[in-house]
């Protein structure tokens, strides 16, 4: 039919009361969904660069087989030796689609401060690895709050540290140790030997860093070392916020008395390549003698709560989508349905002119199309101002499951935007399809003869 386009955009323009309450509500249901894809859009990223970054997984985790595990058992056959080390950080410096690989070494243990000792989750990290990630645009895009320490500096701001330590907030305050290791310069030393269990001990804890690391080493003998507090931060977990403790890998290997190290991080350019890359190091390992396990970063082995975080935001969105998306169809199905009672007669004309029905019914699916887009480009301007908005209000919430509070952030998805108009069109466009069809049922005495429009 030619110039059907624009004999549809003039039939809008004559109920322009109805087509505008219509474009509106698709409008306000498309607006809503961009503020809530952006909203799923933030945390989701929030939760994968803290799994990657801030609780050193790595986009793909190096372990030796079995060590995931076992590796806390049987720490001595199920972790990785220098020579390991050294094969697996070979092929991460030989392929290109790694960025950078790191080694750690996780054990636990017992913090004190001199008067009582609490449980203790310890990781090691290379100094020079944990500058990286901080600075990582992907951690300060994403998250730089949970990035920086709540208090002092990070292990490689303090380099004449023979031993720094970085306590999350809840141990220090297990430990009653209130000042980081800057913050107590100037203060009155602590008595060598403190009064605890007296109303001194917490001005005398106060005057240190000091955190003393005990543990059983590795050949089951048992080994202490002093540390100093260089910085206090947020767990990217609540229930690692009273028990998690950062210190360098030469301080844990010299706790543990070993050289191995527990896993190795393969930090990727691009995330989608995750599941490639740990096929591939099993296989090029297992080639050379060495048989490791490898998990990627969205394995639920590796980052239970990222997967089932993401998984729970995931369906939440997209019920919430599939029920605007309805409401809608139903919002034009009405408007429609209206619309096609008043023009019975003149669709009667079109008929008896000898418009076919495919005709007719192409012309009204246009006429919504354009409703549709309308309202699509109203929503979309109004969620991306909301978003906007809301960005620059300094608003602040408690996630589920992780420790303090972080900004209420709103980054729109260009994909996931595509995909909600993408459900949108269809569903609207049928629903005129399906109302006019109905009504070209009527025969062409009872449409020309009809009292309505």
């Amino acid at each position: 039919m030619k110039r059907g386009w624009t004999l549809a955009l003039r039939n809008l323009r004559r109920n322009r009361r109805r087509n505008l309450a219509t474009a509106a509500a698709i409008a306000l249901g498309y607006a809503g969904l961009v503020v809530l894809g952006g909203y799923a859009n933030h945390i989701e990223r929030l939760l994968r660069t803290n799994a990657v970054y801030l609780q050193h997984s790595g986009h793909v985790s190096v372990w030796l087989e079995g060590g995931f595990e076992g590796a806390g058992a049987n720490p001595e056959k199920l972790q990785l030796d220098p020579a390991a080390q050294k094969k697996v950080l070979d092929f991460a410096a030989r392929d290109p689609r790694v960025e950078f690989a790191a080694r750690y070494l996780r054990g636990v243990g017992l913090a004190g401060n001199g008067c009582t000792t609490m449980p203790t989750r310890i990781l090691g990290v290379e100094p020079a690895t944990l500058a990286r990630i901080v600075a990582h645009p992907e951690v300060q895009a994403w998250s730089p709050e949970i990035s920086m320490p709540v208090a002092g500096r990070w292990l490689d701001r303090t380099p004449e540290v023979a031993h720094p330590a970085a306590l999350s907030v809840g141990l220090a305050v297990l430990l009653e140790k209130p000042r980081v290791r800057d913050e107590t310069r100037g203060l009155p030393p602590a008595p060598r030997i403190l009064d605890c269990d007296t109303p001194l001990q917490a001005d005398e804890l106060g005057r240190d860093a000091d955190v003393q690391l005990a543990s059983v080493t590795y050949d089951g003998t048992f080994n202490a070392l002093d540390t100093e507090m260089v910085a206090t931060f947020h767990a990217t977990e609540s229930l690692a916020e009273e028990s998690s403790l950062l210190t360098t890998l030469d301080t844990v290997q010299t706790l543990f008395a070993t050289d191995r190290a527990t896993w190795i991080a393969l930090f990727l350019r691009d995330p989608r390549q995750a599941h490639a890359v740990a096929a591939d190091v099993v296989a090029a390992l297992g080639k050379d003698g060495l048989r490791v396990e490898a998990l990627p970063y969205d394995d639920e082995r590796a980052n239970p709560y990222y997967v089932g975080s993401t998984a729970f935001l995931g369906s939440i969105v997209g019920f919430i989508t599939v029920l605007v998306a309805l409401v809608l169809v139903l919002t034009v199905v009405g408007a429609m349905t209206l619309t096609i009672l008043e023009r019975t007669r003149e669709i009667g004309t079109w008929r008896a002119l000898g418009f076919q029905r495919g005709h007719v019914v192409a012309l009204v699916v246009r006429e919504t199309f354009l409703l549709a887009l309308a309202g699509l480009a109203g929503g979309l301007s109004i969620g991306l101002l909301v978003a906007l908005a809301v960005n620059h209000a300094g608003l602040r919430f408690s996630p589920p499951g992780v420790p303090g509070s972080i900004a209420l952030l709103i980054h729109p998805s260009p994909w996931a935007c595509a995909a909600h108009a993408a459900l949108i069109v269809p569903g609207v466009c049928g629903a005129a399809w399906f109302v006019v069809r109905g009504q070209l049922r009527r025969g062409l005495v009872d449409l020309l003869t009809s009292q309505s429009g």
